[in-house]
């Protein structure tokens, strides 16, 4: 699994939202606390954000994030008011290359996922290709489960909140029949404007999940809460967060 955290508010530096904290990414990625499935994130790492023109941009590293010589320019040079960013625990049989290194992004969103679905390549991989429209199914260049699931996101239709939960609800309905694939989605998504994210699992324990309504001025979300401040509520199993500019946190049952 990976650790994964989300940012909307005022703008930011890549550095006040992952370097700076005491248990921010950069920490979590040799540190973490809540992780169940390994100790260490060190398959690569990467971040996405915003540019000038509200476009969607990433930068992905295969080293780990503290061997990385390109972040301390970029923590203290790249700012914006929406990130996502992942220190990643790459899943036995998926190659650590930059194909397969999160977050993902489109012309219109941003997308990271902590989690994994067992055995996807067997499980599900071919059924969530036979779902998608051949110019979404073409982009995918990697065999993650996670760019998979972005896939199928991309998919749906609706609000942002709505495609999130149909594209989990394709998958759960795909694997009713089985009872030993686990699935963990915990996902964060954004559109720039907001920013979704999801505790979930199937047939196994969902990774922990926290936010902060009053982050920086802002709202943060993290698969660990990122210091000591008080204000960090636990997301729940079976939650999803709706975080829209400027507006407070909604909690929604999925």
């Amino acid at each position: 699994m990976c650790r994964i955290a989300g940012f909307i508010g005022p703008s930011l530096t890549l550095g006040e939202l992952v370097c700076d904290p005491p248990h921010g990414l950069a920490h979590q990625s040799w540190a973490a606390q809540e992780m169940v499935s390994a100790t260490v994130n060190a398959d690569g790492w990467g971040a996405a954000w915003l540019d000038d023109q509200r476009r969607p941009a990433v930068y992905r590293q295969i080293l780990p994030i503290w061997a990385d010589v390109n972040l301390e320019a970029l923590a203290r040079s790249l700012r914006s008011g929406v990130w996502l960013a992942n220190v990643r625990s790459a899943t036995a049989g998926l190659g650590t290359d930059y194909a397969n290194t999160q977050p993902f992004h489109d012309d219109d969103l941003l997308f990271t996922h902590n989690g994994f679905i067992d055995r996807f390549a067997h499980t599900l991989r071919a059924r969530v290709r036979a779902a998608l429209d051949p110019e979404i199914e073409i982009s995918i260049n990697g065999n993650t489960d996670s760019e998979y699931l972005f896939a199928l996101i991309r998919q749906q239709r609706g609000t942002l909140a709505e495609r999130v939960r149909a594209a989990l609800a394709l998958v759960r309905e795909w694997l009713a029949e089985t009872t030993d694939v686990r699935a963990l989605l915990n996902v964060i998504v954004s559109d720039g404007h907001q920013v979704v994210a999801t505790r979930d699992a199937l047939h196994g324990d969902a990774p922990s999940l926290y936010y902060h309504a009053n982050w920086h001025g802002g709202v943060a979300i993290g698969s660990e809460a990122f210091d000591n401040q008080n204000g960090w509520q636990r997301v729940e199993s079976g939650e999803l967060l709706v975080v829209k500019a400027g507006a407070a946190p909604v909690r929604e049952k999925l």
